[in-house]
């Protein structure tokens, strides 16, 4: 039987985190807290989030966030590219809680967690 890993890309800041970090301890203890904010994002891990298809580009970014806004990056069409080097760069615009579905290795899905509930859904 595959091995499942989840993955929560977490800021214990943000409510909305630290309730759908509640919500995967409560499913499973197969979970891995990445504290995206002190240790970064894996480039490769953020291109399969990007082509898993489950999260668009634009779900992907914090556009209300201050760096976004002081980038003045809301009149640029950002590509794939564009969006992993801006979000490796200034992890703050990284959309949370972001939390990915491992099975075997490979990545099944991803969600975003707002409202956290949709957590729920990576247990389907």
């Amino acid at each position: 039987m595959k091995q499942t890993l989840y993955q929560i890309y977490h800021n214990s800041r943000c409510s909305k985190s630290r309730q759908a970090l509640e919500l995967l301890k409560s499913k499973t203890k197969n979970y891995k807290i990445i504290k995206y904010l002190e240790v970064g994002i894996d480039e490769n891990d953020l291109g399969a989030i990007l082509n898993s298809q489950n999260i668009s580009r634009d779900e992907l970014i914090r556009k209300n966030e201050i760096t976004f806004k002081n980038l003045n990056l809301s009149k640029y069409e950002l590509n794939e590219n564009d969006i992993k080097k801006l979000i490796i760069t200034n992890p703050i615009l990284l959309q949370r809680p972001l939390i990915t579905k491992y099975t075997g290795g490979q990545l099944i899905k991803s969600v975003i967690g707002r409202p956290p509930e949709i957590v729920n859904t990576l247990f389907d």
